[in-house]
């Protein structure tokens, strides 16, 4: 299959005074305005589930703590890095990526009267790939205090970390504190890079002017949206946003990175050559590139090579089950039937649930040869 390669920074940027954009890189014209999207209030809102469960915590002598203790049980929810769903959605699957589970967090730590402080953790971007968008995650997570009273002052040692991922997985990186509203922006955009992935432009471009109005400061927004117009075949809308992205910091590497692609699509080969030079001084590294060249090399017998890009890969998102699968498949190719298992058995353990089975049904099948 051929892949798309648009780069979309999801969770990911920092806050910093931006240019404000000129109103004519929005074009409604181009998309149907009747199309409804979620306002902020609706993504906290509690589910009758929800209000039953906050009874019960509230009965604690620590709700705070009661609150965590529930969060972490062993098997309660499950880290799923695909979807972006609201506090009610979270609460009913069990499971979320780091921003649903936040907002889920969120709307119970509020009728608990707790206080709530969000956190950007600027650990290196998590990589994935969905619908011919490659997906650039970042990681954010909270913090939970009391409420503060008029006569007394927290101390630090009142609050407690709410994160959902392994701890020793985020150790020693720097924490940036989000508003809510730059976290809704984060939210929206997110919801807008899984709508194109779904093929819901008018929707997609619904939750984008959203996400603007939540915090016209967050610069991945115009990315995005410059994805959306060439997905949406208006070229011309999608060069002059990019090219506006590109005077951001924050959206800069992935504005050149699509408007090279644009560029290369037209024939603009001067042009290109060009964005592309300034590219590379910045490359992005993309785990991806090395993954699709690994498949090639199998594809074309070069087992040595193969497992080398995969290791490649490996080396910028061990985290990916896909990648291990690959490295796998590359190993025993090579007759390594030992390493191939390893990672055969990495990429069990890292893989969604929906797909574990097919994982555990390889290794079956591989133990028997």
């Amino acid at each position: 299959m051929r892949w798309i390669w648009f780069a979309i920074a999801l969770l990911t940027g920092c806050a910093t005074s931006v240019p404000v954009a000129p109103p004519a890189l929005w074009h409604d014209e181009g998309f149907d305005p009747t199309v409804s999207v979620p306002r902020p209030q609706q993504v906290f809102e509690r589910s009758p589930a929800m209000n039953q469960l906050v009874q019960t915590l509230a009965r604690s002598h620590n709700p705070q703590q009661a609150l965590a203790d529930y969060l972490f049980e062993e098997g309660r929810l499950e880290y799923d890095s695909r979807w972006t769903r609201n506090a009610a959605e979270t609460f009913a699957a069990g499971a979320g990526n780091c921003m649903s589970l936040v907002l889920m967090t969120t709307a119970l730590a509020d009728a608990l009267d707790l206080q709530v402080q969000y956190q950007l953790v600027e650990a290196p971007p998590v990589w994935d790939r969905q619908g011919g968008l490659y997906l650039i995650n970042g990681h954010v997570n909270l913090r939970l205090t009391p409420r503060r009273k008029a006569d007394r002052i927290l101390l630090s040692s009142n609050a407690t970390t709410i994160d959902f991922l392994p701890g020793n997985q985020l150790r020693g990186y720097d924490i940036r504190v989000l508003s809510t509203s730059e976290l809704l922006a984060r939210y929206y955009n997110n919801m807008a890079a899984e709508a194109m992935v779904a093929e819901e432009r008018d929707r997609a471009y619904a939750l984008l002017k959203m996400a603007h109005q939540q915090h016209p400061d967050y610069a991945a927004v115009w990315n995005t949206l410059g994805v959306l117009y060439r997905r949406h075949g208006m070229e011309r809308e999608a060069e002059q946003v990019y090219r506006y992205a590109i005077q951001l910091p924050e959206s800069e590497l992935d504005a050149l990175h699509n408007l090279a692609i644009l560029l290369a699509s037209q024939g603009r080969l001067q042009e290109w050559q060009a964005v592309h030079a300034r590219l590379e001084l910045k490359r992005i590294r993309n785990p991806y590139y090395y993954f699709d060249m690994g498949e090639q090399a199998l594809q074309a017998g070069e087992f040595d090579d193969a497992v080398r890009m995969f290791q490649r890969a490996l080396a910028l998102a061990e985290y990916r089950h896909e990648f291990h699968f690959g490295l796998s498949r590359a190993y025993y190719r090579n007759g390594q039937r030992r390493l191939s298992e390893r990672h055969l058995k990495e990429a069990e353990k890292l893989a969604p649930s929906d797909q574990k089975k097919r994982y555990q049904q390889k290794l079956v099948a591989l133990r028997r040869h």
